[in-house]
């Protein structure tokens, strides 16, 4: 199984501690800040992929802990599910029960898993962990699940797009595309939670497409720019003014 941790936040973490007070996130590979993706990946089809994940609470208070599992994109013949104490089946998306983590201690109980059922491509998972007493204290990551395969961003070369720009944002983002024919193209902006906050049609086939942001509050987002019911590009937006 490889592992590569796709990218960071480190300028914005100022930004980051208001979502996320009382909690910090590591696995195997070190600590991954709120909004961080990572891969994870196997050239089999037939096993399943794991994403482990520790979770530290780093108030002074215990922290009754919540963890959410939103599908971004999923294929539709692979199954996902996560374990948060106990493993839940893949229909449970959010966990029933918490988990008190006292101050200063790290709970090391969540496990995602990916059963690719034989099948070859990119699916992309976001999990939220939340204090149950309040859902704005949370952290998030993405995993990209990939089986078979090198990833989304190779599905095809000649589609071109760049980040959203400017990246922390304050009321407007720019996209510069280049769609090479294809149609059925859109961007989703989602919240920590998970949640489509703005969903933008695209109908010309280049250019750059320009977003107005102003409706949004400060924080982390994640967008995901889609074309032919595959994510061509999928990264973290920061909103701050």
């Amino acid at each position: 199984m490889k592992k590569i941790l796709l990218f960071s936040v480190i300028s914005y973490l100022s930004i980051f501690t208001v979502f996320a007070q009382s909690f910090q996130l590591s696995d195997g590979s070190g600590t991954i800040s709120n909004g961080d993706t990572i891969t994870h990946s196997s050239s089999q089809t037939n096993v399943t992929i794991e994403a482990h994940a520790s979770i530290k609470n780093i108030s002074a208070n215990v922290v009754r802990t919540l963890v959410k599992r939103t599908e971004i994109v999923i294929i539709p013949t692979t199954k996902n599910s996560f374990c948060w104490l106990l493993c839940y089946p893949p229909f449970i998306n959010e966990s029933p029960d918490t988990i008190d983590i006292a101050s200063g201690h790290t709970d090391n109980h969540f496990v995602g898993d990916y059963r690719p059922m034989g099948t070859t491509g990119t699916s992309i998972i976001l999990y939220t962990f939340f204090n149950a007493e309040n859902t704005n204290d949370s952290i998030s990551f993405v995993v990209k699940y990939i089986s078979g395969v090198v990833g989304i961003d190779d599905a095809n070369p000649n589609i071109t797009v760049s980040n959203l720009y400017p990246n922390p944002a304050v009321n407007n983002v720019s996209i510069q595309y280049n769609l090479d024919g294809t149609h059925n193209a859109e961007l989703e902006i989602r919240n920590v939670l998970g949640s489509i906050v703005k969903t933008i049609k695209i109908e010309e086939m280049q250019g750059i497409l320009s977003i107005d942001v102003s409706d949004l509050t400060n924080g982390v987002y994640f967008y995901s720019f889609i074309a032919n019911n595959t994510i061509i590009k999928s990264k973290k937006l920061v909103i701050q003014r």
